[in-house]
């Protein structure tokens, strides 16, 4: 890969690519097959681009948030992250490499929901309602806290956008259940889920940091002042902000 005119060309051919699953693709196979300075100057100047508040680039960089989860690319996250570190990058580690969080207890998770059955219900009849259609059981059903009942419900055809920021909302949090909303191609193309995920505070760091550059200024800059939020999402808000300010130093707080 050359430099940034390569950089340009490959952003202006994933911008017109209108499939999702193929801008991913096609990031996968160049991280995969760049070299870990190439794959980092990838990863800055999307990064950059999308903070920019560009929506070609934020398509881009949505992509590329991904492509980092996909197989092929997860296993080289590492070497990646470290590269980025050892240049000076610390946005782009921080956002491939994140720091390990402290797990919540489980005491502080989500209890299962009332499904009306006047019983406990096992994980495989919770998954087996996740599918229905009676919009009744579906607001009790996204309350549900495990990862697997709500990546079946995002594939329900009666589940609404409104169904999902609710999940993303609620306090609190499985970060797992945040994982799988973000990697719902189908709803985090959507801004309300998008904004609802990076709020909430048991959003795991490399998503939350991935989402910030496709927030708009309004939503950038409560993020940026949230005392809920991990110090590391509210900076990387008011370099977002200072980025299309035209400011080379973020505020402080």
């Amino acid at each position: 890969m050359e430099q940034a005119t390569s950089l340009d060309e490959l952003f202006r051919r994933l911008a017109r690519l209108e499939e999702i699953d193929m801008r991913v693709g096609l990031l996968c196979e160049q991280l995969e097959s760049c070299s870990e300075e190439e794959g980092v100057r990838l990863m800055d100047a999307a990064h950059r681009a999308a903070a920019l508040g560009d929506p070609d680039a934020q398509l881009v960089f949505l992509a590329l948030g991904w492509a980092l989860f996909e197989p092929r690319v997860e296993s080289r996250r590492r070497e990646l992250g470290v590269a980025a570190r050892r240049a000076e990058l610390h946005e782009v580690a921080d956002f491939v490499l994140p720091p390990a969080e402290e797990e919540t207890p489980d005491d502080d998770k989500r209890r299962i929901p009332d499904l009306g059955r006047g019983r406990p219900l096992t994980l495989g009849e919770r998954k087996s309602l996740a599918r229905t259609h009676d919009r009744t059981l579906i607001q009790r059903v996204v309350q549900d806290p495990h990862p697997d009942v709500v990546r079946i419900l995002l594939g329900n055809p009666s589940l609404t956008e409104h169904d999902v920021v609710r999940i993303c909302a609620a306090r609190p949090n499985d970060p797992q259940v945040l994982q799988t909303v973000y990697r719902s191609r189908r709803w985090v193309v959507r801004y309300r889920p998008r904004n609802a995920i990076i709020r909430n505070p048991d959003t795991p760091i490399d998503i939350a940091l991935l989402l910030a550059p496709l927030l708009r200024r309004p939503e950038l800059r409560e993020a940026a002042t949230s005392s809920e939020l991990a110090p590391a999402v509210r900076l990387s808000c008011r370099t977002i902000l200072g980025i299309r300010s035209g400011r080379s130093v973020p505020p402080k707080d």
